[in-house]
This record gives C-alpha cells, structure tokens and sequence, in this order.
C-alpha cells in the first residue's frame, strides 16, 4: 500500500474506531482482566445501558435466536427506520445498515461473500460454524454500508451511526465506492473484523479473544510487532484515549491480515507496498509466523472458506 493509503486507512480506522467508542454511552472502562460475556444469560437491560466490550461489544447476548441454515436468501428492504440508513439486508443472521444510494447489486454481491465464507460443506465442522453466525445473531451484529468516504458523512449519517451503535454490536463499517481502489478488500476486511471480534472472540475465546492477553492471537500477534511484521504505530492515538479499545482493533486488524493472507488474497487485491503488514502470501506465512499460520490452520480453516475467486473479482467494477 502506498504511504498515502496507509495514512487514509489509518485516519479512517481511528475516527471510525473513536466515533464508536465515544457513542457507547457505557463502554467498560478495563476488560483486560474482565470477564467474557455469558452467553447462557440474556441481557434484560435496554440498549444503552449495556456496558460495551472492547468499546463495542454488548456483555450479554439480546437472544437465544438461532439461524435456519437451509435458508441462504438474502432480504432486501427500505424499512431499516435508521436516519440517514433507511435500507436493511438480512442473511445468516447478520444485519446490513445501507445507505438509500447503495445499490441491491452491491449488497447482494456482499451477502454472497459472506456466504462463501460459511459454506454449508459437510467436510467442515459445521456445529462450530453454526455456533459462531448464531452468536452474532443473538450478539445483534450489524454493519453499516456507507456510500463514498466516512469522512465526508454527512450530519444525518453520523446521527444514524450513533444509534446504531448505541443498539447493536457495531465494530466498523463497509464503505462503497469510497474511491481508494481496494473495494475487494473493503469488503473482505470489514466482514472479517465482525467475524473475529464477536463470533470469533466469543465461541473460541482461547484462541481468538481480543481481552486475553494469553489467547494464541495475541501470543502470535505480539510475536509479529516483535518480529517488525505487524507495524501498530499508527494506531496509537486509540491508546490515548482507551486501551481496552486500542487492544481490540489492533487484534481485529491483525486478525484481518492473518487470515486474508492465509486465503492468499493480499497479493491480488490487497496493495502490496504495505508498511503496516510485511508478509505477503500463505507460504510466506507459514515461513515468517508459523504461529499464526497453525492458529488459522487448526481454527478457522476448519469451518470457513476463502469467498471465490469469481465473486470477488466483481467488486473491481466499484473501483
């Protein structure tokens, strides 16, 4: 990634990351030590006075829901009633917040991803795989899709993404023809952040916990800054303003490039002159950071997939 992406990214993770934080009205002052969410209670508390994991993440599920698997349509409607978020998709569980000028064409094309990401093979073990999508269900995952750049949002937008925030578990964004060149990855990364933050960091915590200090990711991640494979420089002025939230994104981010670059996908989408992440493809992995090779292997390789090639050639057009 050229230097001027690398700054673009960077802002736009901490002012998405601290607009967040500050609109959970409740975010936990020290989780580091706290304990996990209880998955077996369910929250009888109303929305803002949850307290927030990692700045984001509710303590207690809202629901015991659970997700009919043999159902992979996706529901599209304008009846999100969110200002400025007015468009809903549903699929497996998980909602999409959109903006009125993103396209059907494009949420669809997302809801396929995430599809492909679960596929419903018998070769996989599908019991964990159903555990992690009902949990971000029950958790009340949503993820807004914005269109053009977060920073240009307008007031109504920001009105919208507090509440949003303030009623479900809101980690980041999706942004469409935000003008960077990289919607592939847009798409991937922010799939991947809820992916790993809740599903992930809940249903295997010993390997994917952001709070524990003693979790394989961030054994293995800590590993990698040491190493000068994994620069958090840019991310320090989160750790100025919460370090509970500066341990969860940068957790969550390399969580991200872990395992897009076990699915070998930062070589043809991902911008390679990148001084945030130095390792470029799977074998390159498996050499430099074996840990986290083996923690994808032995984890999420075993109930989720690379999306396809074909689907995810199609987000070039957005370019």
């Amino acid at each position: 990634m050229t230097l001027l992406k690398i700054n673009y990214n960077i802002n736009y993770v901490l002012v998405v990351v601290l607009f967040f934080t500050l609109s959970c009205k409740n975010a936990k002052s020290n989780t580091e030590n706290g304990p996990e969410p209880q998955k077996d209670e369910v929250s009888e508390e109303t929305d803002e006075t949850q307290d927030r994991i990692g700045g984001f993440l509710v303590d207690k599920p809202y629901n015991n829901d659970t997700i009919d698997f043999s159902n992979v349509s996706v529901t599209i409607s304008d009846d999100m009633n969110v200002v400025g978020f007015p468009r809903k998709m549903e699929t497996y569980g998980t909602l999409f917040a959109g903006m009125k000028a993103v396209p059907d064409e494009f949420l669809n094309e997302v809801a396929e991803t995430f599809h492909q990401m679960f596929p419903q093979d018998a070769g996989l073990d599908l019991k964990k795989q159903h555990e992690l999508l009902n949990t971000m269900l029950q958790y009340r995952s949503v993820i807004p899709v914005l269109e053009g750049r977060y920073e240009s949002a307008s007031e109504d937008i920001n009105e919208g993404l507090e509440k949003l925030s303030n009623e479900y578990s809101v980690c980041d964004i999706i942004m469409y023809k935000d003008g960077t060149g990289r919607q592939t990855m847009e798409v991937i990364e922010h799939l991947l952040h809820y992916v790993t933050s809740i599903g992930l960091h809940l249903t295997a915590p010993e390997a994917w916990s952001f709070t524990d200090p003693k979790s394989e990711v961030t054994v293995a991640m800590n590993k990698a800054i040491d190493l000068g494979l994994y620069n958090i420089d840019g991310y320090e002025d989160i750790l100025e303003e919460a370090k509970e939230v500066h341990q969860r994104v940068i957790v969550q981010e390399f969580a991200y490039w872990l395992i897009s670059t076990y699915w070998d996908l930062q070589e043809p989408y991902g911008p390679m002159e990148e001084e945030e992440w130095n390792i470029d493809n799977k074998s390159q992995l498996l050499e430099k950071l074996p840990e986290g090779y083996h923690l994808v292997e032995n984890t999420v390789a075993k109930y989720m997939s690379a999306p396809s090639k074909e689907i995810l050639e199609k987000f070039r057009k957005y370019n």
